[in-house]
């Protein structure tokens, strides 16, 4: 009978360690930040990734591939029903505007219903871009969306595209307008 006692003690102590433990360690997980390596604070490849191979149409119809993207282009993507994208969207436009001629910017708008709000929200949205921006309309599986890897909406990437290579990301994030493109300083 002694030798229970003794060893319920001893089975006691241990899960009272491993408990103590297992609530260090989560409270050490809970206060570190989230980060994946290959992404960045937008939801899509880094700086310096090379953007994959893609192949799509504008809403014009004219195809878009990654060779069409030019040095300094931008490529924005927003999706329906997003309260921060419908919060940028006004200033992304203006922004895109005072670059026509300039820069190429490429609005890519992704839903992921056919219901009639999200249609009329989706043609709202093309019809405020396509003024100012070459505007692809796609699934969240979408080529455009696969080959920058984007998680999060909105989402800005800005290009760099040397001859003769594929294009990489050179920035991100609401300021890839406003930057001067790299080698135009």
């Amino acid at each position: 009978m002694v030798y229970l006692a003794i060893a319920l003690v001893v089975v006691g102590a241990l899960c009272v360690l491993d408990l103590s433990l297992t609530l260090a360690v989560l409270r050490r997980l809970r206060d570190r930040p989230l980060a994946a390596p290959d992404l960045t604070e937008e939801g899509g490849i880094s700086v310096g990734a090379t953007v994959a191979p893609f192949s799509t149409h504008c809403v014009e119809g004219m195809p878009l591939t990654e060779r069409d993207l030019t040095d300094g282009a931008v490529v924005a993507f927003f999706t329906l029903g997003c309260k921060p994208c419908r919060d940028k969207l006004p200033s992304f436009a203006e922004q895109a505007g005072a670059l026509q001629g300039h820069r190429q910017v490429i609005a890519v708008v992704v839903s992921g219903s056919t219901e009639q709000r999200y249609e009329d929200e989706a043609r709202a949205i093309t019809e405020q871009l396509s003024p100012v921006a070459r505007v692809v309309r796609e699934t969240p599986e979408g080529p455009c969306v696969s080959a920058f890897a984007v998680t999060a909406f909105p989402s800005q990437f800005a290009i760099a595209a040397r001859d003769g290579q594929a294009p990489t990301v050179a920035s991100v994030g609401d300021r890839v307008l406003t930057a001067v493109p790299a080698g135009r300083a």
